[in-house]
């Protein structure tokens, strides 16, 4: 993996691939690693808040690179792997951090990374279609409850983030799904509005694009989202859900001190900076906002959660 990250920098001017001491950082590129394929959502997001992270660090140049594969497993791996010399930094997108440890004990862990913030953060919900005779939550846990039997629930893919969050609402209510996978949360959408399922779990920004067809019962978040204002989380309900991608931004381990401080002080700089948050809204990106410190103990918090998910029922078989 570090030969990829190396090929990276080789992309890059000789001139500016000084090893200068951090005396004044930064003194030329950093690669960001996206564990997504170019022109994804990652992708978008990272090109969003980059120009405005850019300038907080001096006008120095940030590089996207795309490394793509196995759930993002790929580009994790890679940043892990990178010289943690404050040049190289990237995307650790949750739950696929936790969960491709999971599945597979050789991937990087949480503790393989510092955590520099987050600024993107797309939340699951829970939607009917706009005629449904569902028209609150409270309505459709009934349903749910007296069906006497599992109910059917659109998600993208098995293991995916809004199944993960489907899998902790089946042990919240205390019923069972029926788990249909489509593929994406777009064809999950499109198969709601195809009345092939009653119900779909689909990202908030999936969701957005389609309003008078969807309507969202509950948002799987820890306050509203600027996307659906009016729809309430799933914690208003007395349920306590939160889960959706969540675009972690980390450094290998090791990351200079002097590097990490600043990082963590651009990203909270752009991520609230107006003409940021006017671009974001433009690009419809659900923002989730944290600081370096709410990030780790978000990663940890979930890894718990997610690691007891899956000791009581994994949800890929041997």
């Amino acid at each position: 993996m570090r030969k990829l990250i190396r090929l990276a920098s080789a992309m890059l001017p000789l001139g500016l691939m000084s090893t200068t001491a951090l005396a004044e950082y930064p003194d030329r590129p950093i690669v960001v690693v996206n564990p997504n394929s170019a022109g994804g959502g990652t992708d978008v997001g990272i090109r969003t808040w980059q120009p405005y992270v850019e300038k907080c660090l001096g006008g120095a140049a940030l590089v996207p690179t795309a490394m793509p594969g196995a759930a993002s497993a790929v580009g994790i791996s890679a940043l892990s792997q990178a010289a943690a010399d404050g040049y190289t930094i990237g995307m650790v997108n949750m739950p696929n951090l936790v969960t491709n440890k999971l599945s597979k004990p050789e991937q990087p862990s949480i503790d393989g990374f510092v955590y520099i913030g987050n600024i993107i953060g797309v939340r699951s919900t829970l939607n009917v279609r706009m005629d449904s005779k569902f028209k609150t939550l409270q309505e459709a846990i009934a349903y749910m409850k007296s069906a006497g039997g599992p109910v059917n629930l659109g998600i993208g893919g098995i293991g995916a983030d809004d199944h993960l969050v489907g899998l902790q609402l089946e042990r919240l209510l205390g019923v069972k799904f029926n788990f249909i996978p489509f593929g994406s949360g777009a064809d999950s959408r499109n198969a709601l509005l195809g009345k092939q399922v009653e119900f779909s779990m689909m990202s908030n920004v999936e969701a957005a694009g389609f309003r008078e067809e969807v309507r969202p019962l509950a948002v799987a978040a820890d306050k509203r989202t600027d996307l659906f204002p009016d729809t309430p989380t799933f914690k208003e309900q007395d349920l306590d859900l939160v889960g959706g991608s969540t675009h972690v931004i980390a450094a290998p381990k090791g990351f200079p001190q002097e590097a990490l401080s600043k990082w963590r002080e651009c990203i909270q700089t752009a991520g609230k900076d107006p003409k940021f948050l006017e671009d974001a809204k433009k690009r419809s990106l659900s923002l989730e906002v944290m600081t370096g410190e709410q990030t780790e103990t978000f990663v940890h918090d979930q890894a718990k959660l997610l690691t007891d998910l899956w000791k009581a029922d994994p949800w890929i078989k041997p």
